[in-house]
């Protein structure tokens, strides 16, 4: 699953939840990040993706009228 991060105003992405989470560890992305994945309505802060007990749900299934759209969310 690709997940978008927004840090140091700049989206950047995609990244894998493993790789986000080995560079959360290494302290390389601030507490205050926020991600985005397809599924999600708006952006969340990194640190709830790391909880634990958090999975990413898998990506709802596409319907006729957003089939292959991928919009991020407007606000942060």
């Amino acid at each position: 699953m690709d997940i978008y991060v927004y840090m140091q105003g700049q989206r950047r992405g995609p990244y894998e939840k493993m790789q986000l989470e080995t560079m959360w560890k290494r302290g390389q992305i601030p507490t205050d990040t926020m991600y985005w994945h397809d599924g999600m309505s708006k952006w969340a802060v990194i640190s709830d993706l790391f909880t634990a007990g958090n999975t990413i749900a898998s990506s709802l299934p596409e319907d006729d009228v957003n089939a292959g759209n991928t919009t991020f969310p407007v606000s942060l």
